[in-house]
């Protein structure tokens, strides 16, 4: 893993994001890069070669996470943006997108499990290639075999929930329902500000005014 710094329009965004741009999240972004610039880069996966509607691209750095970051760079006409490059394969940057998607705060509940449960796939088939299916690890001097964590146990330990969230989630089957998109998840959210906002008086708006302007709040967007 390692810092390169690419020009925005040259990372390609490849393949089926788990999520979409919403504009909006976009436009607050590049305001506070244009402000304080990048606070957290972008990460990419270089390939040695890609195919793109016909096209075959050598060397070519595809977008892992930060696609609100990468939009608003390109909006705001830079001319580079910073990229913390990984290795590995398609599981490896699936991996690392989900990862990083399950610490924002913007996911509805739906697409939070959607999201683990993916993950969990991702790892068993990760354990099934490199041969590791067995229930028991290497043995210990005593010739006892150690068991292995459970897929949910990495899962939890991984992304930060907790191992009964995880295990609820993982037994428990999907809704039949598509998940909500994010944005409809927001309008509701917003339905719940408006009305906590209503009942404040002006001293305590006044402190919200100022605690909504300050950097912590960029992080909950991609």
């Amino acid at each position: 893993m390692k810092i390169i710094t690419l020009h925005p329009e040259d990372v390609t965004v490849w393949g089926n994001r788990k999520r979409g741009i919403d504009p909006a999240a976009v436009d607050r972004i590049a305001a506070s890069m244009a402000d304080i610039g990048l606070r957290q880069p972008i990460t990419v996966r270089v390939l040695d070669e890609l195919e793109i509607d016909g096209e075959i691209l050598c060397g070519a750095p595809v977008l892992v996470t930060g696609a609100h970051r990468l939009a608003a760079a390109k909006k705001l006409g830079w001319q580079a943006i910073d990229c913390i490059e990984i290795e590995g394969d398609e599981i490896d940057a699936e991996l690392w997108e989900i990862s990083e998607n399950l610490h924002r705060l913007d996911l509805s509940k739906e697409q939070r499990d959607e999201h683990v449960r993916r993950y969990a796939e991702l790892k068993e088939a990760r354990r099934v290639q490199g041969g590791q299916s067995v229930q028991l690890e290497s043995k210990r001097e005593d010739g006892r075999g150690h068991q292995r964590k459970s897929v949910a146990t990495e899962v939890a330990e991984e992304t930060g929930l907790s191992a009964r969230t995880v295990r609820r989630i993982l037994h428990n089957e999907p809704s039949k329902a598509p998940p909500r998109e994010v944005y409809d998840e927001r309008e509701a959210r917003r339905g719940r500000a408006m009305n906590a906002w209503n009942k404040l008086d002006e001293e305590d708006r006044a402190w919200f005014r100022d605690w909504i302007d300050t950097p912590i709040m960029d992080s909950r967007y991609d």
